[in-house]
């Protein structure tokens, strides 16, 4: 998503908790448009000072993906609450804090912003664990703050991945981009979930209101 913003000109800020991690992939990317910012959102407490540190590097911010994610495959009976609270920290409790507080940015700028929040496809079907779970509420979230910013002229859409080839899951599109589990048979690439959020990033798409795309093959 990153590197297709940049592609378009865009000056891009890339958020994480491994300020090596970010620092390397500027290096790899040599654009002077991507700046980095050591942030881990589930610290609810670092948002403002995150924030305020983002746009005094980046000048304005127009818009905001929400793409920080924990995925564990554990299912109900092996989940603890260590577990459960930091995939839910996370994925959904700081992507919650972070909307709110750019959100207020954009409104006391009056901005009218974007919100793009990545859910998955695990929002669609019912699940018991926690990830599951999380990405349920990111949803229902992506709807409700839909009906309640667009007054503001804030649009917010989400898109739901399938199985994707990420980091998350270990998959190198290289050696194998099967899956049994989608009509296509195919993994959705990085790239592919990069356009939708542009298209949902462009003013084409100021009419598209708390939709969740789906990309699941």
């Amino acid at each position: 998503i990153a590197k297709k913003f940049l592609s378009l000109g865009a000056k891009v800020t890339i958020t994480g908790r491994n300020l090596d991690k970010l620092n390397s992939v500027k290096k790899d990317l040599n654009n002077s448009n991507l700046i980095v910012v050591e942030w881990d959102i589930a610290k609810t407490n670092l948002i403002d000072e995150k924030v305020n540190e983002t746009v005094g590097k980046m000048g304005k911010i127009d818009i905001l993906i929400n793409n920080s994610g924990i995925y564990a495959p554990n299912s109900f009976f092996n989940t603890d609450e260590k577990l459960f609270d930091e995939i839910m920290n996370t994925n959904l409790k700081g992507l919650f804090f972070t909307s709110k507080k750019i959100s207020v940015y954009f409104i006391k700028n009056s901005i009218k912003g974007k919100i793009i929040n990545i859910g998955s496809v695990r929002s669609f079907q019912g699940g018991s664990e926690a990830y599951g779970i999380s990405k349920w509420g990111v949803r229902g979230l992506t709807q409700g703050l839909a009906r309640d910013l667009i007054k503001h002229g804030i649009v917010v859409n989400a898109v739901a991945p399938g199985i994707t080839a990420t980091g998350i899951n270990g998959i190198n599109i290289q050696n194998n981009a099967y899956t049994s589990s989608s009509l296509d048979k195919s993994v959705a690439m990085p790239e592919e979930i990069a356009e939708i959020v542009i298209f949902l990033s462009s003013s084409s798409t100021n009419h598209i209101i708390g939709q969740t795309i789906v990309c699941d093959g």
